[in-house]
């Protein structure tokens, strides 16, 4: 266990000190100490709840192991000022108010966490391949000042839209002196944003309408065939909900159209791009696949004629684009499991206009595939795909996730290489990010003795033989050389990379192979390896909805059940360049939108308001 000595300043950033901590000491529990007095965190329940009984009694409390299988950690014993020193195997004490603060909430995170990031890589001598960076969106911080530099170009009259290698360079110099940020990652953030900016530019191209002057709409389709090992969103059998998708859909269609009323109507924001996701949309049989692409030609197709009717520059053929709906720009599904897949699903798709598609491996491992769930077979997979080829979809994306249950870095290479076989215009490559709700973390017991990359257990064990290796080459070093023990001190073994890390590393090296750039990452909180998540692609195929969506670029409205939906609105301070995010949702449960979907539209309607007309 950890304790966290935190005075008055640091405590409201507590979150944001454990966090980097937890980069470093992977896995481990947390007795915080403030001014309020002491709490645990990542600790057992039971660990708690002995804690309230001492403080209440003011004696120390014994903690009841007899109803959890998590003894290995446990304290016996809690006093009412929290666990006994001998628990405790490291000490940090944050005093925040004796550091440079401005009273500016995210600078002064900035130099609290790059302060305790410095101590940490001189206590453990290893840095973090993100640096202090624990937020979700990293390229949301390069954007602003890419954008910045551009718009500082047209104040000068400067017609040029590309930024300068100094320029860069300064980007680059400003993220490492707030972040501690540098090296491999500091190029994919940068390289990244800068990408980001050019493909949008397709939008304007295309409409004469920026991203900032549209909106994404995004449809939910909650059902899949069978229900994945980690998988924690909405989604529920098709089988299941069978004699209610015609409700479903009639609230679906009811919700969509007050959306585009409201955003193409009202506000007169064009709709760009359409993205249908779930679950698997391709769980619907041929009948109902074919009843949601006529909705959406229905409620959507015309929706941006009479916004885009003053644009008559040649330049953009706004009437002509490859969905067949006015405006609109992309419009993917996500084909997903190939046991979802037909032929004429895939003809279906095809003829509404869909333009871009996944069919997503997961992995090419049949073992894996069994092991979570997946009830189709490696060769099915690549069937699909090619199936879809026949039919002509030109843009074609796979998923492969990193650190599934038994896999290492044999496993993931024999998927890397059968991806890089098929040639896939775009790769998504997900680390692992184990939720609440999955059914890997709902029963840990159970899975705890399968081998998992990038799993907390897995990278403490690695980093502990790691440790004992080093110490074995030190001891070498200075028994046949003659070295000193500061001199080894100062030259330490570079420490070896984990085995997600190895992944992630063979997965760009099997992107850049294929001529895929990457052009949208993001993290998640529980992420394998505290890695990524990144999208690679062939020029001009990338998926815009993905950049819009994930760097909140502009405002994207979800309808169905489980969907959120993002709007992205003028800051509250006055300045233009500032915006902020506001959110709703529509619930975690199909049955309550199937029977009250008018409760779910009262949300986003009190949004709207929030929107000028």
């Amino acid at each position: 266990m950890i304790r966290l000595i935190l005075d008055k300043t640091a405590e409201s950033f507590e979150q944001d000190i454990r966090e980097l901590i937890q980069e470093f000491y992977p896995g481990e529990d947390f007795e915080i100490r403030t001014e309020e007095g002491v709490h645990f965190t990542n600790t057992t329940q039971e660990e708690k709840n002995a804690l309230k009984q001492a403080k209440a009694t003011g004696e120390n409390a014994e903690v009841n192991k007899k109803s959890t299988k998590n003894k290995a950690k446990m304290a016996s014993e809690i006093t009412p000022e929290g666990v006994q020193d001998e628990k405790i195997r490291l000490s940090f004490e944050v005093a925040a108010s004796e550091m440079p603060l401005t009273g500016v909430r995210k600078d002064d995170k900035s130099v609290i966490k790059a302060e305790l990031y410095e101590t940490l890589v001189s206590m453990t001598g290893k840095t973090l391949p993100w640096g202090d960076l624990t937020g979700i969106r990293p390229v949301s911080l390069v954007s602003p000042m890419v954008e910045a530099a551009i718009e500082k170009r047209k104040t000068e009259s400067d017609s040029v839209n590309e930024l300068t290698e100094t320029e860069i360079r300064d980007i680059k110099t400003a993220l490492t002196k707030e972040y501690c940020i540098e090296g491999e990652k500091l190029d994919l953030m940068t390289d990244i944003a800068l990408r980001e900016h050019r493909i949008l530019n397709r939008i304007y191209d295309v409409t004469g309408k920026t991203y900032k002057e549209g909106w994404s709409l995004y449809i939910g389709i909650p059902f899949c065939p069978t229900r994945c090992l980690y998988c924690s969103f909405l989604s529920n059998t098709i089988s299941a909900w069978e004699k209610r998708l015609p409700e479903y859909m009639d609230n679906l269609r009811k919700e969509i159209r007050y959306t585009v009323r409201e955003m193409c109507g009202k506000h007169r924001r064009p709709l760009q791009t359409i993205y249908i996701g779930g679950g698997t949309p391709t769980a619907l049989d041929e009948k109902w696949l074919q009843v949601l692409m006529d909705m959406v030609h229905e409620e959507c197709g015309s929706a941006n004629v009479s916004i885009l009717s003053n644009v008559t520059s040649r330049e953009h053929d706004w009437k002509n684009t490859v969905t067949g709906m006015p405006g609109i720009v992309e419009f993917t599904v996500e084909a997903g499991r190939p046991d979802s897949i037909t032929k004429e699903k895939l003809q279906i798709l095809k003829a509404a206009g869909v333009d871009r598609i996944s069919v997503n491996p997961q992995t090419f491992n049949q073992k894996t595939l069994d092991l979570i769930g997946r009830k189709h077979s490696v060769e099915s997979v690549i069937e699909k795909y090619e199936l879809a080829r026949e039919v002509g979809f030109e843009n074609i994306n796979m998923d492969i996730i990193l650190g599934l249950p038994g896999e290492k870095l044999p496993e993931v290479t024999h998927t890397l290489c059968e991806v890089a076989r098929n040639k896939p215009d775009s790769l998504t490559v997900h680390s692992l990010a184990i939720k609440r709700a999955a059914r890997l973390t709902l029963e840990r017991d159970f899975w705890a003795g399968i081998y998992r990359a990038g799993d907390e257990n897995e990278i403490m064990a690695e980093t502990r033989l790691q440790e004992e290796a080093e110490a074995g080459e030190n001891y070498s070093l200075i028994r046949h050389t003659g070295t000193s023990v500061s001199d080894v001190a100062k030259e330490k073994t570079k420490f070896r990379y984990p085995e997600i890390t190895r992944m992630m590393m063979a997965s760009a090296y099997t992107a850049e192979v294929l001529n895929l750039k990457p052009y949208y990452l993001y993290r998640q909180k529980n992420m394998a390896g505290n890695l990524e998540n990144v999208g690679y692609s062939t020029e001009g195929k990338e998926c815009l909805y993905n950049i819009l969506m994930m760097e909140e670029k502009h405002t994207v409205i979800g309808c169905g059940a489980g969907c959120s939906s993002k709007f992205v609105l003028p800051s509250k301070d006055g300045d233009p360049t500032h915006k902020r995010v506001e959110r709703c949702d529509n619930g975690k449960d199909i049955k309550s939108y199937i029977e009250d979907v008018d409760k779910f539209i009262k949300r986003k309607e009190e949004l709207f308001s929030l929107m000028k007309e």
